[in-house]
């Protein structure tokens, strides 16, 4: 039984609907959602008693069942709200847990990270006297949460791995999965006063659990609509920020909503974040103008990667630096840039390598996406990148290069961190050695000629 948000809403506030429903996906998305049901079923006066919010991964279900079996203090509905749900997980999902723990950490939310980790890790039966004995330098056991993990990500793990070291990880307070009583509560039927509301960062929707909910109606993604590479579709993207201004009482100008929308990164909360700070800067106007967008609104879309590492990738020196210079003007840190570019060689690095040994016989340039993904990604895995097409465009770039130029240029990347991290050198000046020795280096095609640039 599928539902959508809007129809459980209308039939709740009929006195239908399900008594218990689980929420999981966009993390935004699923925030507000829970507010919609608590406005819904809890007057704001009554909170303080017909409201309690658990932890799922602390709290005992002896303590939530008990909560649930006790009537509200209020009349009306009483809302228990478990928050970060285990009850969800399988083996199974190993490699999407690590994958999700992996893109928390590159998207620097990192507590959340580590909160997902001990899930895994759980799951995944360690002990806390497992995890303590495990050292930073020997971590091939916990690499192995990954599988199939490229060296950009293995460098996320390990930096992951020291971050949680480094901070109180007690797997002994994460409760497990299998203790609960929630398929019992679904065949029994919870108490008319009780509405149990469910959240979860990560679900198998394998698990029979998962599958009862379904059935009943109580089960609810939410997440925007994505294309094939995982960004959001630019159609829902749009949708989500003109409903923000709307809301607001604000217009905005063709000029600054496809400002907005190239700016816009993947994270539905970023994003918000923004609209908010552009409402603010405007103040009282009622339009939100290309001026507004570029004074206030930040490059979080990322695009800037990708045209810094397409330039470098195409050894066109002149744009790269042209991307540098615009890059520095909008306050981007000199060591972002920089591991930018690292992370850039690696691959390029890694897809060179697989094409001198593994890939020799199956990789042949010039060869089209689907021939691509026919001939070499034959599991549908990507190698080096996120996605396929990414692994594509990284072994076309990889062609300009050779090993050994490759491998001179992460001697230079060494270099030009050290020079940045010490004090007198200027990180523009640094930087555009750099780029000027990645992008006019020797070719690694045969019969390829040198860039000139101008400086």
């Amino acid at each position: 039984m599928n539902r959508d948000l809007k129809t459980i809403l209308t039939d709740l506030s009929a006195g239908r609907g399900p008594q218990l429903l689980l929420l999981f996906g966009d993390d935004l998305q699923v925030e507000e959602a829970c507010k919609a049901l608590l406005n819904q079923l809890v007057p704001v006066e009554h909170r303080g008693f017909n409201l309690e919010r658990f932890d799922g991964r602390a709290a005992s279900w002896e303590q939530i069942e008990a909560s649930l079996m006790t009537p509200p203090f209020f009349p009306g509905k009483k809302l228990l709200w478990v928050e970060d749900a285990p009850y969800f997980f399988s083996r199974e999902q190993k490699g999407e847990l690590g994958e999700k723990i992996l893109e928390l950490w590159h998207d620097g939310k990192r507590d959340a990270a580590a909160k997902l980790l001990i899930d895994l890790l759980s799951v995944e039966g360690w002990t806390q006297k497992q995890w303590e004995r495990l050292e930073s330098s020997a971590p091939g056991a916990f690499l192995g949460l990954f599988d199939g993990s490229g060296t950009e990500s293995q460098d996320d793990a390990l930096a992951l791995l020291a971050y949680c070291k480094g901070r109180d990880f007690d797997l002994t307070k994460r409760k497990s999965s299998e203790e609960h009583r929630l398929t019992a509560v679904l065949d029994q039927g919870l108490p008319e006063w009780s509405f149990l509301l469910l959240t979860a960062v990560q679900v198998d929707r394998r698990t029979r659990l998962y599958k009862r909910f379904e059935e009943i109606g109580a089960a609810l993604y939410l997440s925007p609509e994505r294309d094939r590479s995982g960004k959001i579709n630019p159609d829902s993207l749009l949708e989500f920020v003109n409903q923000r201004i709307r809301h607001a009482g604000k217009t905005v100008d063709p000029l600054a909503q496809k400002m907005i929308l190239a700016r816009a990164g993947d994270d539905l909360r970023a994003v918000q974040q923004e609209i908010e700070k552009l409402l603010l800067f405007i103040g009282e106007g009622s339009t939100i103008r290309a001026e507004d967008v570029g004074a206030v609104m930040g490059d979080q879309g990322e695009g800037w990667i990708f045209d810094l590492t397409r330039a470098i990738g195409d050894r066109n020196a002149t744009m790269a630096l042209s991307q540098l210079a615009r890059l520095l003007a909008q306050g981007e840190p000199p060591l972002k840039i920089l591991g930018t570019m690292a992370s850039e060689t690696r691959r390029l690095l890694a897809a060179r390598q697989l094409m001198a040994t593994d890939l020799a016989r199956l990789w042949k340039r010039g060869m089209s996406y689907p021939q691509f993904q026919q001939v070499v990604l034959k599991q549908g895995v990507p190698l080096i990148t996120r996605n396929p097409y990414g692994d594509y465009m990284c072994f076309q770039r990889a062609e300009r290069f050779s090993l050994a130029n490759l491998r001179a240029h992460m001697e230079e990347l060494f270099a030009a961190d050290y020079r940045l991290k010490s004090s007198g050198n200027q990180p523009r000046l640094v930087l555009e050695r750099l780029i000027l020795g990645l992008c006019l280096g020797p070719p690694g095609v045969a019969g390829q000629t040198r860039e000139t640039v101008g400086v």
